[in-house]
């Protein structure tokens, strides 16, 4: 890789659990900054739905779509740093969000390795209203705890849905990880601008996966769900409520029976809300959603059985073969 000046171009990687807020964040750098960024986004989703999120800006967005990055930084990332590198208008940041079971410092070790880059800061975003209880949970705990080992910057986010003593102990349980740990306080609507820094540390930098860490393709599991046809409001409702706990976040665009504009469904754990999608999400379906659990998550049969419960009229996006074959039966006859 070879950058077209002498100056090394400064990376930043945002990491963070499944619904923290990173792409939020991430959209406040992109509105606030006047520099020409390169974002690359991470999605452990079968369908990089977060790309679509990302804000139009003056640089350039890629996506990052071959599982989790972190497991196997190999070909697919490699090729895509190597032409934002090459760019013939050299950029004035590169800023990498991980997926959110994704360990944002393997990532960024990258920038330790390749002379054409800084490491600028690996900055962790953290939902202050769940960090406590994921911290312990048995199932994700140990990837959620690997995501602060080595990051410089945490951000508590969410910080507004709580009162005082709920974010003291979210706060403490974030530094008892590290005793060096930075941590600032955010709201959607109080997030910092990029800070300007440099990390130094040894790169342990290999491009295979790693034998220490937790192994985020076998540990969870992705579903996608895609449907033409319309959602039932109230139906969507009892739908979503009767999905099994192992499913950890669902988020995609769907439309809403009486409703003219697409819809964006976010949903992170039992809490989900519907927003305007954004006009340039398009899907080739009406409804196109994309879920990550753990590695006990029911079967896509079993999850599909239940939102199509709450469908007003189910489509099959690809008929099988079967369907075809007795289709043109039954034309011929």
């Amino acid at each position: 890789m070879t950058a077209a000046s002498s100056a090394k171009i400064p990376v930043t990687v945002v990491g963070g659990f499944l619904g923290a807020g990173k792409t939020t964040y991430l959209n406040h750098l992109l509105r606030t900054g006047s520099a020409r960024y390169a974002v690359l986004v991470n999605d452990f989703g079968a369908v990089n739905i977060d790309a679509g999120l990302i804000a139009q800006h003056d640089g350039t967005t890629m996506t990052l779509t071959n599982g989790c990055v972190c497991c196997s930084i190999g070909g697919g990332f490699l090729d895509t740093l190597g032409r934002i590198l090459d760019d013939a208008i050299p950029f004035d940041h590169i800023i990498i969000e991980a997926s959110g079971v994704g360990d944002p410092w393997r990532i960024a070790e990258i920038a330790l390795v390749e002379p054409s880059l800084r490491l600028n800061a690996v900055i962790v975003v953290a939902d202050a209203s769940r960090i406590s209880k994921l911290l312990i949970d048995s199932r994700v705990g140990d990837t959620v705890r690997g995501q602060f080992d080595r990051c410089s910057l945490v951000l508590l986010n969410k910080v507004d849905l709580l009162n005082r003593t709920a974010v003291d102990a979210s706060r403490a349980a974030v530094a008892a990880l590290r005793p060096d740990i930075q941590i600032i306080e955010t709201t959607e609507h109080t997030l910092p601008v990029l800070p300007d820094g440099e990390v130094k540390a040894t790169s342990r930098f290999a491009a295979t996966a790693v034998n220490d860490r937790v192994d985020h393709e076998s540990a969870f599991r992705r579903w996608s769900y895609r449907r033409s046809g319309t959602f039932d409001r109230g139906q969507l409702t009892a739908a979503l409520a009767a999905l099994p706990p192992q499913l950890l976040r669902l988020k995609g665009p769907c439309r809403i029976a009486g409703d003219a504009s697409p819809a964006l469904l976010q949903m992170v754990g039992q809490d989900w809300a519907l927003t305007p999608a954004p006009a340039d999400m398009t899907a080739q379906n009406d409804i196109m959603l994309v879920g990550v659990g753990t590695d006990a998550l029911p079967d896509a049969a079993a999850l599909d059985a239940i939102l199509d419960g709450a469908l007003i009229q189910v489509s099959q996006t690809h008929p099988t073969t079967a369907d075809l074959n007795r289709r043109h039966a039954a034309f011929t006859l």
